[in-house]
């Protein structure tokens, strides 16, 4: 793009949230509205939130805000500059006349997948402007798929068809040769864990294998070291839990082969379940003492921890199955992890 003096800018192209024209007269009411047009050699692509970038022979749909100073303050601040993005300048036709230009740019420059409801909140400003949404499905699909190495001996296929269902890749296996060909791991459920791990004697543990949970340990602390996503269900979450420094129920009642409610009060669940849902519960051990920087996102009515994440790493644990439950509310779990490839 041609740089140009920032204070003589007249005009902002939008191609992404600022499309919203609701959400704009309401966040940039300094703004106006002139119109549309196409950005030629340009492109779409997404960084987890949406940004365009050079290509030959490309076009990207945007629209046209006229801008004063006091506007792009505005535009500043929704676009969080200069953190998330900064800006560039480019030139545009405007009533027959070349007119500058101003467009902000992802910093981030690798590519990730966006949030299924960030990308129902693009496909708004889509619709205000009459756009192809086969741009942003074209950005999309550009993206390398993500892989994740499932760390078990055999397992149900549903695991692999759940992170296939959200456009992921699965290799399955009991020993990871080569981390750095991976983007996440995941944990599957499972027997029980030896209790010797968090302290305790064996009391109600069945079907324990030590040197089985020793191997998932040691692939959980590669991962993290390589700062990868993981995600942990039902035994896979106790692993978890665990390793951060937690213990176990050896036993609790009335939560094995039975559907209840959970409720969560953490934003980034109640944004894909709501703050009351329904779940599968195969288990007959749970979480009692929460491990270290853990922070629990949802819990049964009779106080059972049945999701966490960590404060600081990629990280993701569910009690239940949601791998039996795709056709129902289990898509969403595999869905979040996605997001923290």
């Amino acid at each position: 793009m041609k740089k140009t003096t920032p204070s003589k800018i007249k005009y902002c192209l939008a191609y992404g949230r600022n499309l919203d024209i609701k959400r704009m007269k309401e966040r940039c009411p300094s703004c106006e509205l002139i119109g549309k047009t196409f950005l030629k050699n340009w492109q779409i692509a997404f960084k987890k939130y949406i940004t365009i970038e050079p290509k030959e022979g490309a076009i990207t749909p945007v629209g046209i805000w006229k801008i004063n100073e006091k506007a792009e303050k505005e535009l500043d601040d929704i676009e969080h500059f200069p953190v998330l993005y900064r800006k560039d300048y480019t030139f545009i036709e405007v009533d027959g006349k070349l007119e500058r230009a101003l467009v902000y740019l992802i910093n981030d420059k690798k590519d990730k997948y966006p949030d299924k409801l960030y990308l129902e909140k693009l496909l708004i400003g889509y619709h205000d402007f009459d756009f192809d949404k086969k741009y942003l499905k074209e950005a999309i699909d550009r993206i390398p798929k993500k892989k994740v190495f499932i760390i078990a001996k055999n397992c149900n296929e549903n695991y692999v068809k759940g992170l296939q269902m959200v456009g992921v890749e699965a290799d399955v296996g009991i020993k990871c040769k080569n981390i750095d060909d991976y983007d996440g791991l995941l944990i599957p459920g499972g027997g029980d864990m030896h209790p010797k791990w968090y302290k305790q004697k064996n009391l109600y543990s069945t079907n324990i294998d030590f040197e089985a949970d020793k191997n998932v340990f040691k692939h959980i602390k590669k991962f993290i070291k390589k700062k990868k996503a993981i995600l942990g269900i039902c035994l896979g979450s106790q692993y978890l839990n665990v390793y951060f420094g937690g213990t176990l129920k050896q036993h609790i009642e009335n939560h094995k082969n039975v559907e209840h409610k959970v409720s969560t009060d953490d934003q980034l669940f109640i944004k894909y379940f709501g703050k009351s849902f329904k779940i599968n519960s195969l288990h007959h051990q749970a979480i009692d003492k929460l491990g270290k920087n853990l922070k629990i996102c949802a819990v049964s009515n009779d106080g059972i921890i049945e999701a966490f994440v960590h404060v600081k790493y990629n990280i993701l644990a569910v009690q239940w199955h949601p791998e039996l439950i795709l056709n129902k509310n289990g898509k969403k779990v595999f869905e979040i992890f996605k997001t923290m490839l």
